[in-house]
C-alpha cells in the first residue's frame, strides 16, 4: 500500500469536526493513484476525508424554549428578535459571542472531565459505503479504523508518532510507520475540540464575526485562522449556537463545504449525527454517525506504535 500522501499547506484541523482543506486535495491526489492490495488505497483516502470533515470536533448546545418572531406590518417597525443568548447584533460582538458559545459548547465541567470520545458510523461516497470507528484521548492520541467489506485499515497517532495497519482476510497484518507531511496531517487531527473553541484556547485566531444569510435565515459567520494557518468560515445558528456549516476556499479556488445536521445529545454534548461534504457545490461524501460516547475507558497502549514496528 502506498504510504505517501501529497499534502499542501491547507492542512487542517478536522475534524476533529478535520479539517478542510488539505484532505480535499488528498482526495484529488488519491483519485490519480492506482489501488494497491485491492481497496486499501480507497479506504485510506476515505479515512483522511472523514477525519478532515470534522466528525470528531465536539459541539454541544442548550435546549431553548420560546423564540419571539419578528413582526412586520405597515403600521409597526420591525421588532428586535429576542434570542436565548442575546440579539444577533449583540452576538456579533466577539466577547459576547464567545461567552455564549462557550457556555453552550464548552461547559466548564465537561471541558475538565471529558478525556476520551468514541464515534462509530458510515461514510458514503457515490455508490460505495464504508464503516468507521474513531476514538480520541486527550491530549494527543487518536485511533481511526475504516472498513469496507472484509478489508480494513487502522491509523494510530500518539503524540508525533503515526502508524497504520492494513488487515486483509487470510493475510498477515501489514504495519507501516507514517512520516513527513502525511504524518503531520494526521497529528493535526488529534485536536479534541471544535475550531472555534480551539482558536479561543490559543490554537488559532478568530478574525471576525458578522451576520450573514445561511439557507435563507440569519446566521453568524465566524471567520478564523487555525493553528496551521488555514482560514475557515463557520456558520452558527444564532438561536441554538449549533454550527450549521463550515466552508473553506482553497488557494486553487476550490470551495469545500461541510453541512452539519441532526444534532443529538451525547452525554451532555449535542453532536451532529449527519454531515454532507461538498466540493464546488457537488456532494462528495455523506457521513452518518450511528453512536457516540464520551469518557469511554481507553488504554494508552491502544494508540501507541505496535510491537511489529518497534
Amino acid at each position: 500500500m502506498e504510504a505517501e500522501v501529497s499534502v499542501l499547506v491547507n492542512s487542517c484541523e478536522s475534524p476533529l469536526n478535520v479539517i478542510l482543506y488539505l484532505f480535499i486535495i488528498m482526495w484529488s491526489t488519491y483519485n490519480n493513484k492506482k489501488s494497491i492490495n485491492g481497496q486499501s488505497t480507497t479506504l485510506k483516502k476515505l479515512g483522511l476525508l472523514l477525519l478532515c470533515f470534522g466528525v470528531i470536533g465536539l459541539a454541544s448546545v442548550t435546549v431553548y424554549s420560546v423564540i419571539n418572531n419578528k413582526v412586520i406590518s405597515p403600521n409597526t417597525a420591525p421588532t428586535v428578535v429576542l434570542l436565548p443568548y442575546g440579539t444577533i447584533q449583540e452576538l456579533s460582538n466577539r466577547k459576547t459571542f464567545m461567552a455564549a458559545y462557550l457556555s453552550v459548547n464548552c461547559k466548564s465541567d465537561l471541558f475538565r472531565s471529558t478525556q476520551t470520545i468514541r464515534t462509530v458510523g458510515t461514510i458514503e461516497s457515490g455508490d460505495d459505503s464504508s464503516s468507521f470507528t474513531l476514538i480520541k484521548k486527550r491530549p494527543d492520541k487518536m485511533r481511526f479504523t475504516i472498513k469496507r467489506g472484509s478489508q480494513g485499515i487502522i491509523f494510530g497517532v500518539s503524540a508525533d508518532t503515526v502508524w497504520q495497519c492494513i488487515r486483509t482476510p487470510q493475510q498477515e497484518d501489514q504495519f507501516a510507520r507514517i512520516d513527513g507531511e502525511e504524518a503531520a496531517a494526521w497529528v493535526a487531527q488529534t485536536r479534541f475540540f471544535d475550531r472555534i473553541i480551539s482558536a479561543n484556547q490559543g490554537e488559532g485566531e478568530i478574525v471576525g464575526i458578522e451576520v450573514e444569510q445561511w439557507a435563507g435565515n440569519d446566521s453568524l459567520k465566524v471567520g478564523l485562522i487555525d493553528a496551521h494557518g488555514n482560514t475557515y468560515e463557520i456558520f452558527i445558528d444564532p438561536k441554538t449556537l449549533y454550527p450549521l456549516a463550515e466552508r473553506q476556499t482553497l488557494p486553487n479556488g476550490v470551495i469545500t463545504e461541510t453541512i452539519y445536521s441532526d444534532y443529538r445529545d451525547v452525554d451532555g454534548l449535542p453532536t451532529p449525527f449527519q454531515l454532507i461534504v461538498s466540493k464546488d457545490g457537488k456532494v462528495v461524501n455523506k457521513v452518518q454517525i450511528n453512536n457516540s460516547a464520551i469518557n469511554v475507558g481507553l488504554l494508552s497502549k491502544l494508540f501507541e506504535l505496535p510491537d511489529a514496528l518497534l
